[in-house]
C-alpha cells in the first residue's frame, strides 16, 4: 500500500482501474434494469394473450356443455320418458323399463362425450331419481345443498362448482329444468363435468417457459380452492373436503371480482410475475404466472455478459492505461531523478535531453528545470571557485602567521641569549 501511495504509475493505473470497474458496473446495472423492464412488459403481454385466450376456451367449452345440457333436456324422448318415469313410479315393471332406457341412452352419451362424468334426473325436490352414478340415485340434491342447482323462479342452465364428498376434487355441474308439453318443470337434469378437458386447456403452456402456470380458483365455503391447474393434485391430498385455504396476494385480489397484474409471491411462496382476470360469468379466478428466476433470465445473462465483456476489455484496457501511463509517469520520473541528483551533486545536463524535446507541458517543464539547473549548476560551480579561492587566501593566511610567529620567536632568543652573555662577561670581569 505505501508502494501505490509513493507511485504515480500504479496511482494513474489504480485510478483508470477504478473508473473502468464503475463504468462497467453501471453500465451493467442499467442494462439489467432496462432489460428487465422491457421483459415485465413482454411477459404481461403474453400472460395476458395467454390468459384472453384460455377465458376465451374455456367460455367456449362451457358453452359447449351447457348446449348440451340444453339439447338432452329439450330432447322429445327425455322429455317424455321423464314424465313416464314419474307416472309409472308405482308401476314397478315401468318404471323399471323407463329407467333402463334413460340410463342405457345416458350411459351411450357418457361414451361418445368424454366431456361428461355422469348425468343425472332430479325430482323437483332435489331427490336423485336416475344416474349413471349408482350411487347418488336416491341422495338429495335440494335447494338447501351447497350444490343448489336452482334458485326459486330459475330456468337456464346454470353452472355449480362444488367440491365433491366422494373425491375430495373440485367438480362442475350444470342443471337445467326437463319441462312437460305445458312448458312445467316437471324435473331436473344434472351434467356433471369432468374436469380432465377443462385441466388439459388450463395447464396448456403455450409461450409460457417450463416454470409458467395457468389455473383457475374458486371460493367454495368461504376458502379459495383449485379448480383446476397443476396445484390441484399436488393439493388435493391436502385440500381433501376443501380443508385447506389456498392464498396470494393474486388469489386474494381476483377473488374480489378485480383483474390485475404484478410481481409478487404465489401460493407455493415463489416470487412470480403474474396476471389475473375475474371469469364473472362461470364465478372463478384465472391466473397465469411465471416464476421470476425464468422470466428475469434474459437479463441475468444479458448483464452477466456484459460484465464478462467488459472485464474482459478493462484487462486490455488497464495494460494500454499502464503503457500510456509510464508514458506519462516516465519523464516525471527523469526529471525527479535529475533533482535527486541535483541534490547529491552528480547532475548531468544531458540527462533531460529526451524530454525538453516533448511539445507538451511535460517537455516544458524539462526545459524550464534544465534551465534551472544549469543556473543552479553555474552558480554552484562558481560558489566551488569561490570557496576554494577563499580557502587558498586562509592558506596563505594561516601561513603567513605561522612565519611570523616562527621570526618572533627566534628574535626573542637571540636577545635572551645575548643578555646571558653579557651576564656572564660581567660576573667574569
Amino acid at each position: 500500500m505505501n508502494f501505490l501511495r509513493k507511485s504515480l504509475l500504479y496511482k494513474l493505473v489504480g485510478a483508470f482501474s477504478v473508473l473502468s470497474l464503475v463504468t462497467i458496473s453501471l453500465v451493467t446495472f442499467i442494462a439489467y434494469i432496462r432489460a428487465k423492464e422491457s421483459l415485465k412488459d413482454s411477459i404481461f403481454e403474453r400472460l395476458n394473450v395467454a390468459v384472453s385466450l384460455k377465458e376465451f376456451e374455456l367460455n367456449q367449452w362451457m358453452g359447449n356443455q351447457k348446449r348440451e345440457a340444453i339439447l338432452l333436456a329439450s330432447s322429445p324422448d327425455i322429455k317424455n320418458r321423464t314424465g313416464r318415469l314419474f307416472d309409472s313410479s308405482k308401476d314397478e315393471q315401468k318404471h323399471q323399463e323407463n329407467t333402463h332406457f334413460l340410463f342405457a341412452y345416458f350411459s351411450k352419451i357418457i361414451s361418445i362425450k368424454p366431456d361428461i362424468q355422469d348425468i343425472s334426473i332430479l325430482t323437483n325436490a332435489g331427490i336423485v331419481q336416475l344416474s349413471t352414478d349408482e350411487s347418488q340415485v336416491g341422495t338429495y340434491q335440494g335447494l338447501g345443498n351447497t350444490i343448489t342447482y336452482f334458485e326459486p323462479g330459475q330456468t337456464k342452465v346454470v353452472p355449480n362448482i362444488y367440491t365433491s364428498s366422494l373425491t375430495g376434487k373440485s367438480t362442475i355441474t350444470l342443471a337445467t329444468p326437463i319441462t312437460n308439453e305445458a312448458g312445467q318443470r316437471q324435473a331436473v337434469l344434472a351434467i356433471t363435468l369432468n374436469l380432465k378437458a377443462v385441466d388439459r386447456l388450463i395447464r396448456e403452456k403455450t409461450g409460457l417457459g417450463t416454470t409458467g402456470e395457468t389455473y383457475l380458483v374458486k371460493q367454495l365455503n368461504g376458502k379459495n380452492v383449485f379448480i383446476s391447474g397443476e396445484g390441484t393434485e399436488a393439493a388435493s391430498a391436502e385440500t381433501k373436503n376443501d380443508s385447506t385455504n389456498i392464498k396470494s396476494k393474486a388469489i386474494d385480489t381476483v377473488m374480489r371480482g378485480i383483474d390485475g397484474s404484478g410481481l409478487y409471491l404465489n401460493y407455493e411462496g415463489i416470487p412470480v410475475i403474474g396476471v389475473y382476470h375475474w371469469l364473472g360469468e362461470n364465478n372463478l379466478g384465472l391466473l397465469a404466472e411465471i416464476a421470476q428466476k425464468e422470466a428475469f433470465q434474459p437479463a441475468v445473462k444479458l448483464a452477466g455478459d456484459i460484465i464478462l465483456i467488459g472485464f474482459s476489455t478493462a484487462g486490455v484496457l488497464l495494460v494500454l492505461i499502464y503503457c500510456l501511463a509510464y508514458q506519462i509517469a516516465k519523464p516525471v520520473l527523469i526529471i525527479t531523478n535529475a533533482a535527486a541528483e541535483i541534490e547529491t551533486g552528480k547532475f548531468e545536463p544531458g540527462r533531460l535531453e529526451s524530454v525538453k524535446h516533448r511539445l507538451d507541458e511535460l517537455g516544458r517543464l524539462a526545459r524550464v528545470f534544465q534551465s534551472m539547473a544549469k543556473q543552479v549548476y553555474v552558480r554552484e560551480q562558481k560558489l566551488k571557485r569561490q570557496v576554494a579561492e577563499l580557502q587558498i587566501e586562509i592558506d596563505q593566511t594561516k601561513k603567513a602567521r605561522q612565519v611570523a610567529e616562527i621570526t618572533e620567536t627566534d628574535y626573542f632568543q637571540s636577545l635572551r641569549q645575548k643578555a646571558k652573555q653579557l651576564r656572564r662577561h660581567r660576573n667574569g670581569t
